[in-house]
């Protein structure tokens, strides 16, 4: 088990601040960053993993250990349970590597739908307007609590413009699987919104918990 030592607690409204100055990877054309979080409703919720949406096709099997030996470590050593936290972490490893534990990350993302009808169901012609909860970041600790049978706090996020949306479509959790390594192709990866896909990317490496993807990789 890799070994962890927990450095200090964040605060909610500290962690709060902090999201809202996370920045896309793509720039305005001003050359300043685009906040997209900058006046969204942010808030802590209780959820359960089927309420909530992947946008992968794929969990790596060693981050789901990392993610249960992690949460092990910080029950046994603090009580505090890594599935429901009310702030963020920050955390260092045996390897010298320090970050930024936060709960998962959830945003309500708008997608034009359309209804496909069953037999004996009404045709609908236009396309409708729809909230719905996707996991942004934290989905291998939201598939530890799929694998518990528990809930989770999430850090739920509402109110983004919808010209900077996210920048894959949900998809079910029946398409996901655990590999090895991070699958080679885009069609092995996620259902992305459009070619230059990371230009979309929320960049949390500015909270210290993910690092930044690059356009046009």
């Amino acid at each position: 088990m890799t070994r962890f030592q927990l450095l200090k607690s964040i605060p909610l409204d500290e962690l709060v601040t902090s999201v809202r100055r996370v920045p896309l990877v793509q720039k305005a054309p001003d050359g300043s960053d685009i906040l997209v979080y900058k006046d969204a409703n942010i808030s802590l919720h209780s959820l359960k993993p089927e309420e909530v949406n992947p946008t992968t096709f794929y969990l790596i099997k060693r981050g789901l250990q990392l993610q249960r030996d992690l949460r092990t470590y910080l029950m046994g050593e603090h009580g505090i349970d890594s599935l429901n936290l009310d702030g963020a972490l920050e955390i260092s490893n045996s390897e010298g590597e320090i970050w930024t534990l936060t709960p998962p990350i959830i945003e309500l993302a708008h997608r034009e739908v359309a209804f496909i009808p069953g037999q004996g169901e009404i045709r609908y012609g236009s396309t409708f307007g729809v909230e719905i909860p996707i996991i942004n970041d934290g989905a291998h600790r939201v598939q530890v609590a799929r694998e518990r049978g528990t809930k989770f706090t999430g850090l739920v996020i509402s109110g983004i413009p919808r010209e900077h949306p996210f920048y894959a479509h949900p998809n079910s959790w029946d398409l996901v699987r655990v590999v090895d390594e991070t699958p080679k192709t885009k069609a092995e990866k996620k259902l992305y919104l459009r070619e230059d896909c990371y230009a979309l990317y929320r960049d949390f490496g500015v909270l210290g918990c993910g690092k930044p993807r690059h356009l046009g990789k």
